[in-house]
């Protein structure tokens, strides 16, 4: 099976306090950034979320992000509830270079070939987080946040069995089913020729039932 390009959802976040009496963001604002005649990047773009980690999950980017530990983390702490962010789910662009590779001369416990993960953003990638975090900067301070702060973080892997109609640079076709096993099929972020501007999990699920029916449908006729 022919394995294609890596990609992930780029999740950049930003964050900042608010005054006790003023208005916490969290819930009260989402939107998609359109802006074709300002951006100077290519692709979709990005989506603007708002971002409420749990607090364990906001002390672990207080560390990472801004290397507070100890006594000063814990200080920062109490006042979680003041504290409110925005994220973006960002477009990354497909390379050749970020891939998956068997490793000819090194083998896991049973001997099977270790799987190398080759990956680092296109400068596309950076223009859009630029962007981004400007525009998120801008919308917390009119909203009224101080003391703003980044995090650089990824999720939702996609792409390395791309979906399409051609078995020399596609793994999958468009019912996900791989074009080297016939009885093999894919359902998962994998099958994603692109990362997208927006959360892939719905289009995850979507793309899952379809393969599903299609075997059902295939089970019934006696193809598989």
């Amino acid at each position: 099976v022919l394995a294609d390009t890596i990609k992930i959802a780029m999740i950049e976040t930003l964050s900042g306090v608010f005054a006790p009496t003023g208005q916490n963001l969290l819930h009260s604002y989402q939107t998609f950034a359109e802006m074709a005649n300002q951006k100077n990047w290519s692709g979709a773009g990005y989506t603007i979320e708002i971002v409420g980690p749990h607090p364990c999950d906001f002390a672990s980017r207080m560390t990472a992000a801004r290397g507070m530990w100890g006594e000063q983390l814990r200080r920062t702490m109490l006042d979680y509830n003041y504290w409110s962010g925005l994220g973006i789910v960002g477009e990354v662009l497909a390379q050749e270079s970020n891939a998956v590779s068997l490793a000819a001369d090194e083998k896991d416990s049973h001997a099977l070939p270790v799987a190398h993960v080759r990956f680092t953003f296109h400068h596309n990638d950076r223009k859009l987080i630029q962007h981004a975090t400007a525009q998120m900067t801008r919308i917390l301070e009119a909203a009224g946040g101080s003391e703003t702060w980044t995090a650089e973080r990824t999720a939702h892997l996609l792409g390395g069995c791309r979906m399409g109609n051609n078995r020399d640079d596609s793994v999958v076709n468009s019912d996900c089913r791989a074009h080297d096993v016939s009885n093999l099929f894919i359902c998962d972020g994998s099958v994603f020729a692109s990362s997208t501007a927006v959360n892939p999990s719905l289009t995850i699920q979507a793309i899952a039932a379809r393969a599903a029916d299609t075997i059902r449908d295939m089970a019934a006729r006696s193809e598989l």
